[in-house]
Order: C-alpha cells, then sequence, then structure tokens
C-alpha cells in the first residue's frame, strides 16, 4: 500500500478497481441500494455488481439511494483526524450525495472546526471519477501544494470526457436520467445512442442502429481523439462478454494497454444503466 500524503474518499459510484483503492488506501463510501421488495443492500458490500446483473436479467427490479448520513459522518471524520482529506462524488445532477455530504460536513465542522474537508462534485460517474483520481494522485505523488492540487482537480472536472453506450434505455428511464421518448424510440427503432455526461447529466451524442456499430464507431471516435487524451482512460461494463473483450483488446490497440483501467459497473451505477452498458472515460488536454 502507498500512503500518500492527501487521504483520498470516494463514494461507490466510482467504480474504481480494488486493488487501486488497497493500493492507494482510498476510502469508499457504499451507496444503498433496494430490490423491489425494499430490502436494502450496500453496493459492494453485500450486493456486488454480478449478483445485480444476474437480478435485473432475471427481471428484478432495483433503485439506488445516497449513502447513510453515518457512513458519510463517520468515513469523514476518521479521514481527517490527522491530514487533508478530499471526497470525490458522483454529479450533483445525477445523485444528490455531493449536498448531503456538504450537510454532513457542517455538522462535523461545528465540533472540531480545524478539520480539513474538500467536498468536490465531480460532475462525472463511475470511471470517469476514478480517471480524475488517477490524476490527482499523479500530482500528489509530484509534491504539488494543497491548494495547486485542488485548482488542478478543478480543473480537469472541466476536461472530463465520458462516451458510452447502453442496449437498453429502459434502466435510465426507470431511474429518471432520460426522458420517456428517448426510451421508446430506441427500443423500437434497434437504435443504441451513444451518450455523454455533459454539464454533470446524460445526453445523446450519437444515435447507431445496432451493438456492433455502437461499439465501432465508439472505437473510431477514440481513433480521433487518441492525440487529444491524458494519462489514463476508463474502460466500464455491466456484463463482460465477448464483444466486450473484443472491444477492450481493440482499444487497446489504439491507446496502448498501459494507459486503460478497466472494471464492471458496481450496483449503484449498474441499477441504471443495465448489463449492457459499455463506457470509456478519459480527460482531454
Amino acid at each position: 500500500m502507498i500512503k500518500l500524503k492527501l487521504k483520498l474518499i470516494v463514494d461507490s459510484s466510482a467504480d474504481l478497481p480494488t486493488e487501486i483503492l488497497k493500493k492507494y488506501d482510498i476510502s469508499v463510501i457504499p451507496l444503498r441500494v433496494y430490490d423491489q421488495f425494499e430490502k436494502e443492500y450496500l453496493d459492494g458490500v453485500n450486493l456486488k455488481a454480478h449478483e445485480l446483473m444476474e437480478r435485473m436479467k432475471n427481471g428484478e427490479n432495483f433503485t439506488s439511494s445516497l449513502p447513510s448520513y453515518d457512513a458519510i459522518y463517520q468515513t469523514l471524520v476518521a479521514s481527517s483526524a490527522e491530514q487533508n482529506c478530499v471526497y470525490l462524488t458522483c454529479s450533483g445532477d445525477l445523485s444528490g450525495t455531493y449536498n448531503f455530504a456538504q450537510l454532513v460536513k457542517l455538522d462535523i465542522m461545528e465540533n472540531n472546526p480545524n478539520a480539513s474537508i474538500q467536498i468536490i462534485d465531480t460532475r462525472s460517474v463511475s470511471l470517469g471519477i476514478g480517471v480524475l483520481v488517477m490524476e490527482l494522485i499523479e500530482s500528489i505523488n509530484n509534491e504539488e501544494p494543497f491548494e495547486n492540487l485542488l485548482n488542478e482537480l478543478n480543473n480537469n472536472i472541466n476536461k472530463i470526457q465520458h462516451i458510452f453506450t447502453i442496449e437498453d434505455l429502459q434502466y435510465l428511464i426507470r431511474g429518471g436520467r432520460v426522458g420517456k421518448f428517448a426510451g421508446f424510440l430506441g427500443g423500437m427503432l434497434n437504435i443504441n445512442p451513444i451518450m455523454e455526461v455533459s454539464e454533470g447529466k446524460f445526453k445523446p451524442l450519437e444515435k447507431v442502429r445496432g451493438r456492433k456499430k455502437a461499439i465501432n464507431r465508439m472505437l473510431e471516435l477514440m481513433k480521433i481523439r487518441k492525440d487529444e487524451l491524458k494519462r489514463t482512460v476508463g474502460v466500464v461494463y455491466g456484463v463482460k462478454d465477448d464483444s466486450t473483450e473484443q472491444f477492450i483488446k481493440k482499444l487497446q490497440e489504439i491507446l496502448g494497454s498501459e494507459n486503460i483501467i478497466e472494471n464492471s459497473v458496481g450496483a449503484a451505477v449498474g441499477v441504471h444503466t443495465g448489463p449492457s452498458a459499455l463506457g470509456i472515460f478519459f480527460l482531454s488536454k
């Protein structure tokens, strides 16, 4: 484990691989997930992504919710006890976690006004947060001053790019993330939209007919943009099937395998994307 001079915290929507979390001692605050019988689960704790995807394929419905007050409070108190800490949350336009965490921080500061806690709205989701974390770690290792680190992080938030496709938009619709008409159109015409997160929200980028064409188009876009990218590229998927493995292999040929982090979406994100999700996350220069 590498001990950083700054304590980093993410919530489970960041979808960072376990080996990176352990390597850099990054704390994870689990979001909550509820099944159709309102049973509560903690994302990544007692509900893993693969289990969620199997149950979703069998027709079960799930919803996600914010982390608990206690989970945020205890993590922030422990993390800020001896050093500066930075909590990178999911986009405030997609989740209420950022605003809720700010309220928890106020309670902590009443008891300990000297605590150094920074809560950052990444305006991102999944490995978009992960890419921001990896870039921040690089800056920490270069021993940049704390204020510079925060300025660079906020700068990078404006440069983070998300490109992803989902075969079935019903999951996003159910969670209120896209309009009903868009989902109806996608289902009727076999359209696999290529989407992005822009200004913290899901937005359509292109409409492509069929999943294979959507995947190929995403690879074309990465070929076009590869000279604009900073170091780390994140790839997430709902289920790692043959088409996903081929996609990652081709992306590695385009970008180089050492630059790519891959992982499945966690349960909290998977609730809204479903098993067919496939996404790329990167920073533009």
